[in-house]
Order: C-alpha cells, then structure tokens, then sequence
C-alpha cells in the first residue's frame, strides 16, 4: 500500500561485496546463467555487480546484481537491482525467502544490510529486489518530481491550488514518461509477480517462501495465486488485499480510525491523559488554525527547503500526523506534535519537519500512479457514501490522493483484468500480521485475507502501527519458527508482553541534536565533522601548549594574572565542549536505542535537558578568556609567551562553538 508515510525513517545500509552465485547456497544453473549471460541486456539475465557501485554499502554476505526484464512486448529494457543476503551459517540449505517491498514504488536494496542480523537469515538466505519503476532499479524516472512534489508541500498554498499543483506534477511526469517511449501498462502486480517467477527461474530455485509487507503483501498474495507450486511458506504482514479499495475515501477512513486508537491509548496513559487532555479537540482544532493561518516553520537545510521556510498548513500537517502514525517509534510523540502545533510553536516542530516532510517524497511516483491506476481505480467500495461528520472533516484535509481520479483515466489506459481484485484463497501455509495503530491497512483487512487461508495463522500486535514485523524483536523470531515449520502452531505468547507506547510528555528543546545525530554522528554533513574535529584538535595542542608555555615561565618572568585567567577560562571552555559532545553521544545513542529515537527532533529526554546549557557555559568561558587575552596583551610587561597558544587554544575552543551554532544549538535558550 501506499508507503509514503513511513517512520523516519528508514535509514540506508552500507554494504559491499562481489555477486557470486555459488555462495548463496544456489544451484549451478544459476552460476551458468548469471556468470556469463550471452547478452548482458537479454531478458532473464543476472548481470553480476558490486554493491558499493550499485547503491554506496559494503558487506561480506551480501551480492548484488542486476536483473534484465522488459517493460512489455514494445517497451523499454528495464534493470531491476537485486541483493542477496547469505545466510549467517555457511551450511545453511533452508529454502530462501524473497522479501517484497511496499509501495507501489518503494525499495527496500538499499536497506539490505537490515536483514543481515534478522533472525530469518541464520539459516536461510534472504533475497531483495526492487520492483519495476523502484528504488535502484533503472531507468529511474521522472527524477525531480521529489525535490517538486516537497516544494509544494513548503509553499503557502491553498488547499485547492496545491492540488492543482500536484497534478501538473505528475502530469509532467507522465508526459516525460510516454515521450522517452516508456509503457506505462507495463507497470502492475501481475508484471512485478512475472519479475519474481523470472528471477526464481534465475537463481535456480525450484521454491522459496514469500515475506510481503503492505503493497508487498498484494504482489505476495498473487504470486500464491498463480504460482502455488513454487511457494513454500509466506509471511503477509500489514495486508492490503487484492479486493481491497484504494483512493483518498479509503486512506481516510483508516486513518480516522487509527486516530481514534490513538485517544484512547492516550487517555490509558496517565502522563499522557495528564498532559494532554483534550487530544482529539486539540488536534482538530489545530487543523482549522492552520487552515486560516498556516505555520512559517524555519528549515535551516536549505537543500530540503530552498526558502528556508515551510509553510505548514492544515493540509500538510494532516499528512505529518498521518506519516507518523506508521511507527510505534514516531506514535509515540504525536501527541506532543499536535501540542506544539496548538501552541503554533514554530521553532519546536522544526526538527519534526526536517525529519517527516522529505518522506513524502520517497516513493516512485511512475510506478505508485500505474500500478494503483490500473488495478485499484475500478475496485468496489472507492467511493464512500456514508462518511460521519468526523470522516468528511478529515476527508477535506488528507488531499494528498485528491489528482489521482483525475490522472488515473490518462495515465495508463488499460486496466488490469478485473479477475486480480478477486480474493485470494489457497491452502499454502501463511502467518498474517496486524498492528492496532495501523493507518493505512486496518486490521480488518488483514482478518479478511486471513480468513481464505485454511492453513493460515494469525497473530494481532497491539500498540503497534504498520509494518508489524519490523517494530518488535518478538515478532522476528515468530517469523523465523514459522519459515522453519510453517505446518506447526506458532508460539506467540511474547506478543502479549510487548508493551504499551511509551507516549512522550516531556522534553528539553532543542533544534540542534537532529542536525548533530544526523549529519556528525552518521556523517551526513562531512565538512562539519571535520571542523568539530579539527576545532578539537587545535584545543589539545593549544591546551598541551599553554601548559608547556605556563610551567617553564616559571624560570624567568611569571605571566600576569589576566594571562593565567584567559589561559584557564579558555581550557575550561574547550573542555565543557569536548565533554559536551561526548555525552550528547552517549544520549543520542541510548535514545536511538529506545523506543522513541525520534524524539531527536524535539530535543534530548528531559532528564538530560542540563546537559543543553554546557555550550552556553563554554560560550560565556570562552567569551571571558579572550577579553583577558586581549586585556594582557594591551597591558604588556609581563611574559607574554603563552598568549600564542592561548590564542590556538581560543581558536580551537571557538571553531566548535561556530559548529554547534551552526547545528542550531543556541537558537533557543535551554530549559
């Protein structure tokens, strides 16, 4: 289903390693046919090629290659990235599974690394692909309708022109599709299943076992359909049936009720019911405020937001709540979200808006727009007639699938053959997961799919959103017994520990741990580690040097009192800002840890808001020592001979004070 709401995150993996079909524990054929195709652009074909070219990870379990299929009978040759992780035991001869990602239009190569330590791959290989018109397969389409499409969601726009906005977006990509010849019947379900049947054939396997999450549970369902012989076992979690009704109707429906879970598990919160009341009133509300008057919210990144500001209307902030709905993670500050935004707190949502809004651009559009057109357009039940007074409000704020009645009759003129949106029912073995917080495939869905299952099982996880496999550790080694015996009754009784969302009701502001979690810790922003590097390392050679300086002074004139001031003042500043960034790490690392890393956005947990007054402390030191530098070195007289490595020492001390202003550390006072 339509992944454009996903939890922050998702984050890339780092891999590397050479694509040698022997060390997947697959069969010969597979190494005569992808080792040296006879036609490197021939359909069918595996082009062997290193992860570090493919998509920037290294990893020694991990091969990448390229997978040749055809648009259709007169399109264009496509390459579909393929990763294969090696199971950790290297005498492991389970079947594989195949692991199909969301959408239409996400990817999941780039996330290959994840997989490398699930339970699944100890003693199974795990293989990923990226559909049609996804991720790093190729050609990669229409490729500035992100950086378009999240343009529009900053400009102040009303909610009529956005959407107008939005589908000359995607016209333009259309018309930029048909006129480099591409086919945009070639997208869809039934062609990413042929895709999946090609590349079994490929690697020479006679079975695997099928893991599909939302979207990937619709392409897992009509693989067991029309390829039951070649499917073991399938895990389907978060499903979104065949029969199931796309559309704006749909997505609002769920979403109501997926807010509605969320008042209540809010007012079972004591802190949560104690810091936010009225949260539903609160929420709507807001809605209406915004829609009046949106918010101007200052986006230091500029390669995100060019005009620095994102202006948050009603709109726009209704796809924010929506998107963190997704994960346990990000449910669990949503609350204070809508609190900051009734507050209209516009430098508290700053790191919130960094994080969410480029998410909404992390989806394909090409293949979102042809595979939900052709095959959800004409399904029962897109169009909803008895919507409640909740439902309509909510309806005229969540736009975001407003163009697609609009597009969908243009965009790819054949519809899929009515036969697919029929249910799917089968005796393969299949474990289905539902979470309770789910906004956009209820579990009700999922029941429904279940129940066409005869050797099915499922298992219902509360407090949890969508995607129930990947929030919970429990829930991963449920996965791995049933692939290891998919005939036997699962033994889910750590479902029933996994406990409530930790909601989130206080939090020391501020917008600098984001930039200093994401662009010096995971090295996003080089240029930045490198000047708190280097500003660190000028303050020990200074320091070491204005120590040297001041104890051999001792043998002929002393320094003068400001000199000994300035000295120590400017060692006590670098030192609070050294020890700053070492246990800010040590926050953000166990906050990462947590169940709530995105709580970065806010700030740090209140317990640690002391630590957010250090570089204040070292601004005020640093401030005092180069007054009294200034102030002896004006007086003179006295041995001067330490005002040099005083000044390295400031220089060192004041390179990392510009970092952490630069990150956003002073744009609010802390407490």
């Amino acid at each position: 289903m339509l992944i454009i709401r996903t939890r922050l995150i998702a984050a890339a993996a780092m891999l590397l390693a050479a694509f040698f079909v022997m060390g997947f524990g697959l069969s010969d054929m597979a190494l005569a046919q992808s080792a040296a195709p006879p036609d490197a652009a021939a359909p069918g074909t595996l082009t062997p090629v290193t992860c570090d070219t493919l998509a920037g990870f290294t990893h020694a379990r991990i091969s990448c290659s390229y997978f040749y299929v055809r648009e259709s009978d007169r399109g264009r040759p496509l390459k579909l990235a393929v990763a294969v992780v090696r199971a950790r035991r290297a005498d492991a001869e389970a079947s594989p599974v195949i692991f199909l990602h969301g959408g239409p239009g996400g990817q999941i190569v780039r996330a290959a690394s994840h997989f490398a330590t699930m339970p699944i791959n100890a003693t199974r290989d795990v293989i990923l692909f990226d559909q049609r018109g996804s991720g790093l397969s190729e050609p990669q389409d229409c490729p500035d309708t992100s950086s378009e499409f999240l343009e529009m969601l900053a400009a102040d726009l009303p909610a009529a022109t956005a959407v107008q906005v939005q589908a000359a977006i995607e016209q333009r990509c259309h018309d930029e599709l048909v006129n480099a010849g591409a086919d945009l019947n070639g997208y869809g379900t039934r062609e990413t299943v042929a895709d999946m049947d090609a590349l079994r054939q490929a690697l020479g396997l006679d079975e695997w076992n099928l893991f599909g999450v939302s979207y990937g549970s619709t392409v897992a369902l009509d693989y067991i359909r029309t390829h039951p012989d070649h499917t073991r076992a399938a895990v389907l979690d978060s499903v979104y049936p065949t029969s199931a009704p796309g559309g704006g109707d749909t997505a609002t429906r769920n979403f109501v009720r997926a807010l509605q879970q969320l008042y209540a598990d809010c007012r079972r919160d004591d802190a949560c019911q104690r810091a936010y009341p009225g949260l539903e009133t609160s929420f709507l509300a807001t809605l209406i405020a915004l829609e009046r008057e949106p918010l101007a919210i200052p986006v230091a990144d500029r390669s995100l937001v060019p005009s620095g500001v994102f202006h948050l209307n009603a709109q726009d902030f209704a796809s924010i709540i929506h998107q963190m709905m997704y994960a346990r993670e990000t449910i669990s500050i949503v609350p204070m979200t809508i609190d900051r935004a009734a507050r209209r707190d516009a430098q508290g949502l700053t790191g919130i808006v960094s994080v969410l809004a480029p998410l909404a651009t992390r989806i394909d559009l090409p293949a979102l727009l042809s595979v939900d057109c052709r095959e959800r357009m004409l399904t029962r039940g897109r169009t909803i007639r008895d919507f409640d007074r909740l439902e309509r409000f909510m309806r005229r704020h969540l736009t975001l699938f407003d163009t697609q009645d609009d597009l969908c009759a243009d965009w790819a003129p054949d519809f899929a053959d009515p036969a697919f949106n029929e249910p799917v029912s089968s005796p393969v073995p299949a474990i289905f997961y539902s979470g309770a917080n789910d906004p956009i495939t209820p579990p009700s869905a999922t029941r429904e799919a279940f129940r066409l299952f005869p050797n099915g099982q499922y298992v219902h996880v509360l407090h949890t959103g969508h995607g129930v496999d990947r929030s919970h550790a429990c829930i991963r080694e449920v996965t791995a017994a049933f692939l290891d015996d998919p005939t036997a009754l699962v033994q889910d009784a750590c479902v029933g520990s996994i406990a409530p969302i930790p909601f989130v009701t206080a939090v020391a502001p501020s917008s600098g741990v984001l930039p200093f979690a994401t662009g010096i810790l995971q090295l996003q922003m080089p240029f930045l580690m490198v000047s708190l590097a280097a500003g660190v390392l000028l303050a020990v050679i200074g320091g070491l040097w204005t120590l040297t300086s001041v104890l051999r002074s001792g043998y002929g004139r002393s320094p003068s009192s400001l000199t000994i001031g300035s000295a120590v003042s400017a060692g006590a500043g670098a030192l609070v800002l050294i020890m700053f960034a070492g246990l800010l790490t040590l926050v953000v690392a166990d906050t990462g840890a947590s169940l709530t890393p995105t709580l970065l956005a806010f700030g740090v947990p209140e317990e640690a808001g002391t630590l957010l007054s250090l570089p204040w402390a070292a601004l005020a030191v640093t401030v005092l020592s180069l007054g009294l530098l200034i102030a002896a070195a004006a007086r003179g007289g006295a041995n001067t001979r330490p005002h040099t490595p005083i000044a390295v020492l400031l220089t060192g001390g004041i390179l990392m004070l510009a970092v952490l202003w630069w990150l956003g550390f002073f744009a609010r006072l802390p407490g």
